[in-house]
């Protein structure tokens, strides 16, 4: 099965029902799945695999906006100007900005989640490309809305 990246949007009152157990963020429909291409993208797009500096660091949050663990699952918060931040940062990004970025065999070296040494290289960055472009639309989607982005591996 894996490692599945999740992402859900909501209001500031869901957000405060979450973080005092009035809500079981089991309950929230699933916004966006970006499978298992959580950890490979926020390498590709900060360097890490798990620090990761604002604005890019926000696209898949693994350290900052931490907002508690529930159900086993350690859920980040990125807030309505933290995403307005981040599009800001990548709605200019195009495939070729993002495959300069991209290196398969450092990704290799590193161990980055999910890579494996079998794989076609250009399909790996087709798929970290597609979620990309998903959680780009997702961000925007989230940022009309002036909702928080909640993110989580499960």
């Amino acid at each position: 099965m894996g490692m599945i990246g999740q992402y859900i949007a909501v209001s500031p009152q869901t957000l405060q029902d979450i973080t005092e157990g009035k809500t079981d963020i089991h309950d929230i429909e699933v916004g966006l799945d970006i499978d298992k291409a959580w950890q490979v993208l926020h390498y590709v797009l900060c360097g890490d695999i798990v620090e990761g500096e604002p604005p890019l660091g926000y696209i898949v949050p693994m350290q900052g906006g931490y907002i508690g663990e529930f159900s086993d699952m350690h859920v980040f918060a990125v807030s309505p100007d933290q995403i307005r931040e981040a599009l800001a940062a990548i709605e200019p990004l195009t495939a070729d900005d993002l495959k300069r970025q991209y290196n398969y065999e450092e990704l290799l070296e590193e161990e980055v989640y999910p890579v494996m040494p079998d794989e076609d290289p250009e399909e790996l960055f087709d798929y970290i490309f597609s979620n990309f472009a998903a959680i780009r639309e997702f961000y925007a989607q989230a940022a009309a809305k002036e909702q928080t982005v909640l993110f989580y591996v499960s």
